[in-house]
């Protein structure tokens, strides 16, 4: 498991030298495995793991700073070097002398770069634009610790966490919240593409990278431009990724976007070795087997099917999740990632990829902002109504409310909030906490305050990509094999921010495009599947076997105690043999759950640590 942690400081402040002094000698006796990096005069630096990934530590030459994680230059995305090769004194100071603009502009990849400019006394720190490696911000007595796992500080012994209510309260209503805040008072998260700067005591943020105006740059309206475009793009992110490993486990469900992968990893010019692997729920309408066996046979790539086994989830195991500075979902990683680790282990495999994040790269939602969209790039015209036709196909709709939508959603201007339109009220959650969440202007993403009025797909589009990618299992330790959601890399979601919504839904089906892309390597049915393949039944199952659990857990939990969660109803939900529960379950499972045992994690650790 990769970590990082850099310790920045004031070199001219003799307190704040003998506190980062203090906590490196500290955090290197907590762990063997830290291995110090980095020692300047207000940077130094430790990491853990980088053997065992693809990710590695470089340090910049003169060792003014370093960059975590991996990053590819772009257009010589195979090139290689010696495993942790100082970046060339040249790429050093274009970076340094550019505040890390140079990085967004040149290279790509995972990363979290640190440097301090000796010449302004300035240090700043930049995270990449696909967020796909974390970036944590505390502090403790005038010195900055920068982390990727908060566990790190956890270890230190030095610093103390308390539950930021406020953002629980927001989080609660709208699961996709991203803003700088966290889930505890004493962390802060940079965003991606984000640079902060210290200056004095002081942090100064500001984006190097928007999605908002990528999106309103050059556009590509022309499809098989766009197709040409989208197939070279993802090939030449998965063969990068691909180059990392000798041996890949790649998740398959059967869907066009791990297939899509999959046809990448089939052709890459290294040629690792990849077992692929599919869980299935043996549910009616569930189970998808013959799809993932149709793309693994196409390949002619090994297939390891696995049922989920509703009745053997025990929710109970939750308690034991990491430390994380925020909640997440943690029932994929309890029902998937023993199996995962245990192929990985068996197959010598470095590597776990997957189609993640394809459906918000590709659009695959929300056709009927396309209207909106053309409309406030084209006018009105004759092209609107091949739009609208095209919107209704994949709604199944008629034609003339999408139409009479769009027209509206065109004439209607402003930003939607987070808690906007595409927000529902949750019936568990009581009004007037969704109320305060949705006019809390705090809550809304830094691209999107800054970016003013933007056309609804254009909003939806950067919403669904504003959550970065999971980097660490909810449940891991210091052998968990390293994720990578191979779609979600800057070159591919820089180029699909260009396609219009209107174009994604070319000819009447979503994903038109990457659909067509790979047309002429994908097996038919995949490439022509426009449902999507879901585990409803099974999550119910598992609502059922734990009903128990679920009631001594959330009735008379935090969150009930905090009035985010409405009693009454959710006793209703949890009504043995008479639940009222629709799909609400889902909710209760994926998210109030997940969040109470967060919120119970650290709640202990508190009390732990003040005993």
């Amino acid at each position: 498991m990769y970590r990082y942690c850099a310790i920045l400081w004031n070199p001219a402040d003799t307190d704040a030298s003998a506190s980062a002094r203090f906590l490196a000698g500290r955090l290197h006796r907590a762990s063997a495995d830290w291995d110090l990096v980095l020692d300047a005069d207000g940077v130094c630096a430790f990491h853990s793991g980088a053997e065992r990934g693809s990710c590695e530590t470089r340090v910049l030459s003169g060792e003014c700073g370093a960059v975590f994680g991996r990053v590819f230059r772009s257009g010589h995305e195979l090139e290689t070097h010696v495993a942790g090769q100082p970046l060339n004194r040249d790429e050093s100071a274009r970076i340094v002398s550019s505040r890390g603009m140079h990085l967004v502009q040149r290279y790509w990849g995972r990363y979290v770069a640190v440097a301090r400019d000796t010449a302004s006394g300035e240090t700043f720190v930049l995270r990449d634009p696909s967020g796909a490696l974390p970036c944590f911000v505390t502090s403790w007595r005038d010195v900055t610790i920068v982390f990727s796992d908060i566990e790190s500080c956890v270890a230190l012994d030095a610093l103390s966490f308390s539950i930021n209510w406020k953002y629980i309260a927001a989080f609660v209503p709208y699961s996709a919240l991203q803003i700088r805040d966290t889930g505890l008072n004493e962390v802060s998260e940079v965003q991606a593409g984000e640079r902060v700067t210290l200056v004095g005591k002081a942090l100064e943020h500001r984006s190097l990278w928007n999605p908002v105006e990528i999106a309103r740059g050059e556009l590509i309206e022309d499809p098989p431009t766009a197709v040409a475009q989208v197939r070279a793009t993802v090939s030449t992110c998965a063969h990068a990724w691909a180059s990392l490993h000798r041996d890949i486990v790649h998740n398959l469900s059967g869907g066009l976007d791990s297939s899509i992968v999959l046809s990448c990893l089939a052709t890459a010019p290294t040629s690792p070795r990849v077992t692929c692997l599919h869980f299935y729920s043996t549910s009616s309408n569930e189970d998808e087997r013959r799809y993932a066996r149709l793309a693994a046979d196409h390949f002619e790539k090994e297939l390891i099917t696995c049922a989920l086994d509703d009745v053997d989830v025990r929710l109970d195991r939750l308690a034991r999740i990491r430390h994380t500075p925020k909640p997440w979902f943690y029932l994929y990683d309890l029902m998937h990632s023993p199996l995962e680790a245990r192929l990985a282990q068996e197959k010598n495999a470095t590597g776990i990829f997957s189609g993640a994040g394809g459906d918000a790269l590709f659009l695959q939602a929300r056709a009927d902002l396309a209207v909106a969209d053309y409309l406030r790039r084209r006018g009105f015209g004759p092209g609107v109504v091949g739009v609208a036709l095209d919107a209704a196909r994949i709604t199944r709709s008629s034609i003339w409310p999408i139409l009479r939508q769009g027209v509206a959603r065109h004439l209607k201007r402003g930003t939607t909030g987070p808690l906007g339109e595409y927000v529902e009220a949750r019936s568990l959650i009581p009004p007037a906490v969704f109320q305060a969440a949705r006019d809390d202007d705090n809550l809304i993403h830094p691209w999107i305050r800054a970016a003013g009025e933007m056309s609804p797909g254009v909003l939806w589009h950067v919403l669904c990509l504003s959550v970065p990618p999971v980097f660490y299992d909810s449940f891991g330790g210091e052998n968990e094999v390293e994720r990578t959601p191979v779609l979600m890399s800057q070159p591919l979601i820089e180029l699909c921010l260009r396609i219009p919504s209107y174009v994604w839904i070319t000819g009447g089906r979503d994903r038109a495009i990457a659909r067509r892309a790979f047309e002429p390597v994908l097996p038919a049915l995949i490439v022509r599947r426009q449902q999507k393949g879901a585990i409803d039944r099974h999550n119910l199952r598992i609502f059922d076997t734990n009903e128990a659990y679920l009631r001594e857990m959330l009735l008379d939990g935090l969150l009930v105690k905090a009035g985010l969660l409405d009693r009454t109803r959710l006793e209703s939900y949890l009504a043995r043999g008479a639940s009222h529960a629709g799909f609400e379950y889902n909710d209760v499972l994926r998210h109030h759950l997940c969040t109470e045992v967060w919120l119970r994690r650290w709640s202990e650790s508190r009390q732990r640590a003040a005993a």
